[in-house]
C-alpha cells in the first residue's frame, strides 16, 4: 500500500515536474543525544529519498531511512536502541512535505515526521544550493523522543534527555527513468 501511495505522488511529477533522487553515498543523517553522564550520536548514511522541483523551485519531498541503519560505533547500545524504538515494528524514520518556500538559498519546510509509528509536525529551515548538477540539503532540528511515544531510557537510574538534535546532509541528483 506504500508502495502505491508513494507512486500515486510522485508519478504527476515525472510529467509536470523533476525528480530528484537521495544520492546515498553522499547523504546521511545524524542524531546527537545526551545523559548527564555522557553525549552520544548515530548516523545513517542510508538515506533514501525524492525531492519534486519545478522551475528549480522543490515543492514536494519524501525522505526515510531504515532505523537499523544507524550506527553509533557502539553495538551495545545500537542494539538496545533497536529494542527501545521497537525496529521489527516501526523499521522507518520519515519525513514528507508538500509546504515549502524557497528564498535564496534558504529552503523553509513544513511537514510531517513520521517515528515509532507516530506523525509529529515538523517545521525547520534548511540550506538549499545547487552544485554543478547536484542540489544539496542541509540543515538540523530538534526533537523530543517522548513525542513519539518513546519511553525514554535510563542509565544509573537516569533517564536519557527527552532532546535530539538531528543533523542532516542530502546530495540530491536529477533522475532519469
Amino acid at each position: 500500500m506504500n508502495k502505491f501511495l508513494f507512486l500515486l505522488l510522485f508519478v504527476p511529477a515525472l510529467l509536470f515536474g523533476q525528480q530528484l533522487r537521495v544520492d546515498t553515498s553522499n547523504s546521511y543523517i545524524t542524531y546527537e543525544a545526551s545523559h548527564p553522564v555522557h553525549d552520544w550520536s548515530g548516523t545513517s548514511d542510508a538515506v533514501q529519498g525524492v525531492v519534486i522541483i519545478e522551475n528549480d523551485i522543490p515543492n514536494r519531498m519524501a525522505i526515510a531511512a531504515a532505523v537499523s541503519s544507524f550506527n553509533s560505533k557502539n553495538s551495545n547500545r545500537d542494539s538496545h536502541a533497536l529494542e527501545v524504538l521497537d525496529a521489527l515494528l516501526f523499521p522507518k524514520v520519515s519525513f514528507y512535505s508538500e509546504e515549502m518556500d524557497l528564498d535564496k538559498d534558504s529552503l523553509s519546510l513544513n511537514g510531517e515526521l513520521k517515528f515509532h509509528g507516530v506523525s509529529v509536525p515538523l517545521e525547520t529551515v534548511a540550506s538549499w544550493t545547487k552544485v554543478e548538477d547536484a542540489y544539496i540539503l542541509e540543515g538540523e532540528f530538534n526533537v523530543q523522543p517522548s513525542k513519539f511515544d518513546i519511553k525514554l531510557p535510563s542509565f544509573m537510574l537516569v533517564k536519557m534527555r527527552d532532546n535530539m538534535l538531528v543533523r542532516f546532509r542530502l546530495e540530491l541528483l536529477t533522475f532519469v527513468p
